[in-house]
């Protein structure tokens, strides 16, 4: 094992390489817990390990002990190595080429030596004792060992042919849907084709947006099967071989009007409730903290005011607009995003915007998106406390984006979205909202409302 004073002299060159990779940031020792909070949802989404931002500081700032070696290992999968190992490697690399040819040399001074020395002692001649060979014993020996290496190698053989060819009838499996997004009760329609010869094992399995499932077995090769949706909220339709769920299909069970969604992917917790849940004496919405699930509130609650009426809008030419707020007295989460989205059935249109993380700004029109982890978005300075109005404007396949009236960024797309209907203010935290107005590009107001009172 390498001892502690290695382990720092690597420890400071992770340290040196993340300061390269965040230069903007400043140095290391600068950086505050916002920074570190930021540091942990990246290293997460590139690696799928969780490293506390409390953890993160100790390690860059105080620099004292030896952090534990599944730390070590996040922060350099994070900039690109295998593994801290790997960092380990590539950094002792070039000394151990260095060193390679005097070992080399070494090598060729002791054959020498050995082949002089071999020279010097006369050659002594032992008498060879012939050793009787019992044939019937080796037959005995090796005819067993034949047929187990025969019999191995076969059961070897067909069973992986046999492991191939299923994962090649899999690959043939065809599953679509049709109609999986709308008012509930929702009757979704699913279309198939499963190879013959895996028919037997194959199900669908129905699960509703509140965890209810039910399971239905296919008899034929091909065809189409229905199912009704009758619970508020995403909903799944499974299609598994032998127990294994090989394809999944989202269905969108919507109930019209407002409802809102409390959802904390990393701990996979949604649920939807009532609307009138949200409201407040002082004329906006916003969800009391004890109305979310216990196990969803830490980290990162995310939570969604969503209304949906069927054909609300055309998709490609409207203006919308929100009065938000996340503050802390809306429990926001660090970053407090503020998220706007208008969806229709094959596309959307929205903005993400939060203090500080930059890397998670975004901007979506149809087919094309900007993100912050793809493009510097560090110059739109944003204060999530203060109520904003945040704005989308479209008209013929042309976006704009708004923030308190001021132009912040316009892009264009090529593929309609079609007919919108539903729109999403969605926060990091619990977020409010003071109303909500739609309207045509004429100016004729489409949906407005204003939260004075319970729906």
């Amino acid at each position: 094992m390498m001892d502690e004073k290695k382990d720092r002299r690597y420890i400071k060159e992770i340290i040196k390489e993340y300061n390269a990779r965040f230069a903007t940031w400043g140095p290391s020792d600068t950086w505050d817990l916002d920074q570190f909070k930021t540091l942990e949802n990246l290293i997460f989404d590139a690696t799928d390990i969780d490293v506390n931002a409390n953890t993160l500081k100790r390690f860059f700032q105080q620099r004292t002990g030896n952090p534990q070696l599944a730390t070590r290992d996040a922060l350099c999968r994070f900039l690109g190595y295998t593994g801290y190992t790997d960092f380990v490697l590539k950094q002792t690399q070039t000394p151990r080429e260095t060193q390679a040819p005097a070992a080399g040399n070494i090598q060729e001074e002791c054959i020498s030596e050995a082949v002089a020395e071999k020279e010097q002692k006369p050659p002594v001649k032992s008498k060879e004792i012939p050793v009787p060979v019992k044939k019937s014993s080796r037959i005995y020996l090796y005819v067993p060992l034949t047929l187990l290496l025969v019999m191995g190698g076969y059961l070897l053989y067909t069973l992986k042919l046999k492991d191939w060819y299923t994962e090649y009838l899999i690959s043939k499996i065809k599953f679509s849907a049709v109609n999986i997004k709308g008012a509930y009760p929702l009757t979704a329609t699913f279309s198939y084709k499963i190879p013959p010869r895996l028919l037997d094992n194959i199900q669908l399995v129905y699960e509703e947006a509140n965890g209810d499932t039910s399971v239905k077995k296919l008899t034929r090769d091909s065809g189409r099967v229905n199912a009704t949706y009758i619970a508020e909220g995403d909903a799944f339709c499974h299609l598994q071989y032998k127990g294994q769920t090989l394809k999944t299909i989202n269905v969108e069970s919507r109930k019209p009007g407002w409802s809102v969604f409390t959802r904390n992917e990393r701990k996979n917790i949604f649920k939807p409730l009532p609307i009138r849940q949200a409201y407040t004496k002082e004329g906006y919405v916003s969800l009391p903290l004890d109305s979310v699930p216990p196990d969803a509130r830490p980290g990162h609650l995310f939570v969604s005011y969503v209304y949906y009426k069927d054909k609300l809008v055309d998709g490609d030419n409207f203006i919308l607009e929100a009065r938000v707020r996340n503050s802390a007295k809306e429990n926001a989460i660090p970053q407090a995003d503020e998220i706007m989205y208008i969806l229709s059935d094959t596309g959307m249109h929205g903005f993400a915007m939060n203090e500080n993380g930059y890397a998670y700004i975004k901007f979506i029109s149809g087919e094309k998106t900007i993100k912050g982890d793809d493009y510097n978005l560090s110059r739109f300075r944003f204060n999530p406390s203060e109520w904003h109005v945040m704005s989308i404007k479209v008209a013929n396949k042309k976006s704009a984006f708004y923030v308190d009236g001021e132009k912040i960024l316009d892009m264009e797309y090529n593929k309609s979205i079609g007919t919108a209907n539903e729109l999403i203010l969605r926060f990091k935290g619990c977020g409010a909202v003071d109303y909500v107005r739609l309207r045509r590009l004429d100016g004729s107001l489409v949906y407005e409302e204003n939260f004075d009172s319970p729906l």
